[in-house]
């Protein structure tokens, strides 16, 4: 894959990549090119599972169990400050090597930039660049000889399904919402929330329908996104509430 001018300074300059993933859609936001790019250069990778307060405990511990088989992986939950703790502990212990320097790459809207807020404090202090680093590139002291990139990667698709699932897209100027949907309405079921099966049933029960009485797909694909999208569905879980950060 192309990286652009932003994402390969992060990739270059990093010891260990935090690549950060929507828990309702992991292997959606999952960046191979990456994740290769960081294996063969020798890097630390950690999967970084963000929202998990917005899908069920089997789900993400599921997730878990099969990414966990590449590369360790975290819950996190930057909305509600979750799983932080956590974090900086995996970080620490994936490498003695110090000082240590953490990057932090994924998709739009998946919660790159609010994890490092959360990672460091709002009022923390960046350190003077150091040698090799480009100028304007801060960086955060995580803890003693452990440093954060304070710019995340931030790896652009041109793929629609994605883009209209993270709410980079309005799912009516959109070629093919009814394949997004479908992906939606999938995991919405699995996730026990939605009782429907395919959106045709979807589209009945809202009433959807063209001449004929055959469903209205897309316009039922539309609905859905963009329920989603305004967070009437995919409600929170809150199953990580009262665990130590």
């Amino acid at each position: 894959m192309r990286l652009n001018r932003r994402l390969a300074s992060v990739l270059s300059r990093s010891d260990v990549v935090l690549e950060v993933l929507d828990a309702r859609f992991p292997d959606l936001t999952r960046i191979r090119g990456i994740e290769e790019y960081v294996r063969r250069k020798g890097k630390g990778l950690i999967f970084v599972l963000n929202k998990v307060d917005l899908v069920p405990k089997e789900y993400a511990e599921d997730w878990k169990r099969v990414l966990s088989k590449e590369a360790p992986t975290v819950f996190v939950s930057t909305k509600n400050r979750w799983g932080t703790r956590i974090l900086r502990k995996t970080i620490r212990g994936i490498t003695d090597k110090r000082p240590l320097y953490v990057g932090i790459v994924g998709y739009p809207n998946v919660g790159k930039s609010s994890l490092v807020n959360v990672l460091v404090g709002r009022h923390a202090a960046g350190v003077s660049p150091k040698p090799g680093f480009t100028k304007g590139e801060q960086l955060l002291r995580l803890s003693r000889g452990v440093y954060l990139i304070d710019t995340p990667g931030v790896v652009e698709s041109r793929d629609e399904t994605l883009l209209l699932l993270v709410g980079g897209l309005d799912p009516s100027r959109a070629r093919n919402p009814e394949l997004a949907a479908h992906v939606l309405l999938t995991n919405l079921h699995a996730m026990g929330e939605l009782p429907y099966n395919d959106l045709e049933e979807y589209a009945k029960d809202k009433g959807f329908l063209l001449k004929g009485g055959e469903p209205d797909i897309r316009r039922a694909a539309v609905d859905l996104l963009r329920r989603f999208q305004r967070g009437e569905i995919g409600k929170s879980y809150d199953w990580m509430r009262g665990l130590k950060q």
